[in-house]
């Protein structure tokens, strides 16, 4: 999903979050100025948000407080990683690293348009890009990811409290292991999508086998993580995007994340939204 394209909020109800309808009917609007004031680096504790009749003060956090007492009673916790774990999109820094960027942002576009499959936007996408063996290693090297504020020392809580941490994401596993490593999490407990080279290190396809590579896939990759534990155990899924949002069922519980980007169909829909993880570390025991 593209930092740079806010999707259209839906109608739906928050279920639960303390502000009123009111307090952000307008979610698009509401998601441009968060972003505007993340881009200017201020910080995204208040802002404003203009309805048809009245501007009022809504706080970006809904329900932080109660959203750490479910990671406090979560046994399992997934997070996604473009512009949660990490504070950029990965298929766009390698796209611009390519010299494809312009290409696509616009088959990006058009997917979240509505015009194409998930699974086929990633093929037309890397079909564009096209990267080697060799740009990937030097894209890694020269433009290694920037971990979000305070989501090292979160992972390193939930370790600690014996929570076991998945990395879930439609990017690209050989981009992710970095950054897993960094976090302490195993290879094991990353689901992302599988790219193949030829026997000289020309890009040649993706797997299409991953549940990451399709529609629906994260919901999915839960399932799979949900069959490796014992019944009953409580997940819960932390992310920026819609895909991460639409993962519940098969997750118990879903944090919308908007410390990096703020989409405005997830900070609409979702029950329990924070914008910061020092939010969630300790606050819920």
């Amino acid at each position: 999903m593209s930092s740079s394209v806010l999707a259209m909020a839906r109608n739906a109800s928050t279920n639960g979050s303390a502000s009123s309808s009111n307090g952000f009917g307008n979610a698009a609007l509401l998601a441009k100025q968060l972003n505007a004031a993340l881009s200017n680096g201020k910080p995204p504790a208040m802002t404003a948000a203009t309805t048809s009749t009245t501007t009022t003060t809504t706080p970006v956090a809904k329900q932080p407080a109660l959203a750490a007492k479910i990671i406090q009673q979560s046994d399992i916790v997934c997070f996604d990683v473009d512009s949660t774990v990490i504070c950029e999109e990965g298929i766009d820094e390698l796209a611009n690293f390519c010299g494809k960027g312009n290409e696509v942002a616009r088959v990006t576009k058009e997917a979240m348009g509505g015009a194409m499959t998930f699974q086929d936007a990633l093929k037309i996408r890397l079909n564009i890009i096209r990267p080697t063996q060799q740009q990937i290693t030097d894209f890694i090297r020269q433009r290694p990811s920037t971990l979000t504020k305070n989501v090292k020392r979160f992972v390193a809580q939930l370790k600690a409290d014996g929570k076991q941490v998945y990395l879930i994401s439609g990017g690209f596993d050989c981009l992710i292991a970095p950054v897993a490593q960094e976090l302490g999490i195993p290879l094991s407990n990353l689901y992302a999508n599988k790219l193949h080279f030829d026997y000289e290190g020309a890009y040649a396809s993706f797997d299409t086998t991953q549940p990451t590579s399709r529609s629906g896939g994260k919901a999915e990759a839960i399932a799979l993580i949900k069959q490796q534990h014992a019944a009953g155990a409580l997940i819960t899924m932390i992310g920026d995007g819609a895909t991460d949002l639409e993962a519940v069922p098969p997750a118990n519980y879903f944090i919308g994340f908007g410390g990096n980007v703020v989409r405005a169909e997830v900070y609409r829909n979702a029950q329990y939204y924070i914008t910061d993880f020092e939010q969630l570390i300790g606050a819920g025991k």
